[in-house]
């Protein structure tokens, strides 16, 4: 049932989602609110207030989500379990997809128009206004690696923690990015000198809650980065990292870091466009569009790899 679900979800978010999000993530913000002063009417004491407050955050979807199934469980030949799955899954996933994500940020990047790329990438990819980018080569790159690190963390780790724990692997998952992304904004209003201990350590805990949710999609999907890019390239250097990363690294370096290695010796622009720019600066800024436009292909065929041996496995397993 899982295949037919993600199919189903992929289907459904590629041609019913694809232009607007009729998922608002924002009652998550409500709700963590909600739990925070739950947390302090039950607690007084503040090193155990953010605790129960970040526990409770967890508890109450994954306990409502596992009464919803089992509520549902047997009914009209699993159909109801079947269409929580593809909520849930909905969800999690990405509205936004990479190619919509590419073409709208290489249309802008086409027109040279690089306030509005700094614009558009405040807006969708959630650029700090501490970043400065002030030239096209550190533009690009932060694109870049912002479109494989989101592709990755809102769809192959949701596929992975499917199939390992279903939608409450799901769940588990989406709680944590959404806390991570709370703590960010807010630590964002915040200078570092007025920091809660607390809070410090709410980020650490869900820093590396996070790590390890990441830890074994991030090496499969390098490993497939490998089977369909450069492999020789690839693959040393997941050797490399495979064991000594920690969460000290960086995930969104470490991804982009497989990805480019896997294009490596394989991309590169269009020579008649090139030539026909008649400058360096041209030729560079094709060379961008086309690494861009490799990457997302990368990820698509990624995709479709995670999907086959997906199909394989249900079918043998």
């Amino acid at each position: 049932m899982k295949f037919l679900v993600i199919l189903i979800c992929l289907i459904i978010n590629y041609l019913w989602l694809k232009d607007f999000d009729r998922f608002d993530d924002s009652w998550f913000f409500r709700f963590r609110c909600q739990m925070a002063n739950l947390s302090t009417k039950i607690s007084r004491h503040p090193s155990t207030r953010w605790v129960l407050g970040t526990s409770l955050t967890y508890l109450i979807p994954l306990f409502a989500l596992g009464v919803i199934l089992y509520l549902v469980a047997g009914q009209l030949y699993g159909l109801p379990t079947m269409l929580v799955h593809i909520l849930v899954l909905l969800v999690a996933f990405d509205r936004i997809q990479p190619g919509k994500l590419a073409r709208e940020f290489l249309e802008k990047w086409k027109a040279e128009d690089i306030q509005a790329c700094t614009l558009y990438l405040k807006q969708e990819l959630a650029m700090p206004e501490a970043l400065k980018i002030d030239d096209e080569e550190a533009l690009s790159e932060y694109f870049s690696k912002q479109l494989v690190y989101r592709s990755f963390e809102k769809m192959f780790v949701m596929f992975f923690w499917y199939i390992v724990g279903g939608p409450i692997g799901i769940i588990f998952c989406y709680v944590s990015y959404q806390l991570r992304d709370l703590q960010i904004e807010s630590a964002a209003r915040q200078k570092a000198d007025e920091r809660e201990c607390k809070q410090e350590a709410e980020i650490t805990l869900i820093t590396n809650v996070i790590w390890l949710l990441e830890w074994m999609p991030m090496r499969l999907l390098a490993i497939t980065f490998s089977l369909i890019g450069n492999f020789v390239r690839c693959f040393e250097n997941l050797k490399k990292s495979f064991w000594s990363a920690g969460v000290e690294t960086s995930s969104v370096d470490l991804l982009y870091g497989y990805a480019s290695c896997a294009l490596s010796g394989m991309v590169g622009p269009d020579m008649s466009e090139a030539d026909a720019g008649g400058n360096s600066k041209t030729r560079e800024r094709l060379q961008k569009v086309a690494r861009i436009q490799a990457l997302l292909a990368l990820l698509e065929r990624s995709q479709a790899v995670w999907l086959i041996l997906l199909a394989i496995f249900t079918v043998y397993a």
